[in-house]
């Protein structure tokens, strides 16, 4: 790997699915990233499905599942795009986050592994049509 991973990226992508763990280990030889989250517990989801950073109860985001069907990840260095400040800035960061996710989406296919991302989740490739975006999450679909 030309980008090889933190002992806690390292840690979180072992609870994945071997199928995600290649990808985003094909993905670190072409571009430096973060895992932020693999496997969740469930106190972890019913926080996250209370305070609306998840859409779905435990057990049913594929971040439960043991290995985990669904992987977070993100450009290094992590720089979440403010949505209160509208700015270049923002625009910059968004856009990075959406050439990331780009990349990883054709690493996965080249290699023929069906991903879904948490900003199309209807898998129409129109980021328009959304009502919960997700950039990070990468999901198995099978």
């Amino acid at each position: 790997m030309k980008y090889p991973y933190s002992k806690a990226s390292e840690e979180k992508l072992s609870t994945c699915d071997p199928d995600l763990q290649r990808v985003f280990r094909r993905v670190g030889d072409f571009w430096d990233h973060t895992i932020i989250e693999g496997h969740r517990e469930k106190p972890l989801q019913e926080m996250y499905f209370k305070t609306g950073r998840s859409k779905v109860p435990w057990p049913d985001s594929k971040h439960n599942k043991t290995p985990s069907e669904a992987v977070d990840a993100g450009p290094y260095p992590l720089r979440w795009p403010d949505k209160i400040v509208r700015s270049e800035e923002y625009t910059k960061d968004l856009c990075r986050w959406y050439m990331f996710a780009g990349f990883v989406l054709a690493t996965a296919c080249s290699m023929g592994i069906n991903l879904r991302l948490g900003s199309d989740w209807d898998g129409d490739k129109n980021l328009n049509d959304q009502t919960f975006d997700d950039v990070p999450h990468f999901e198995l679909v099978r």
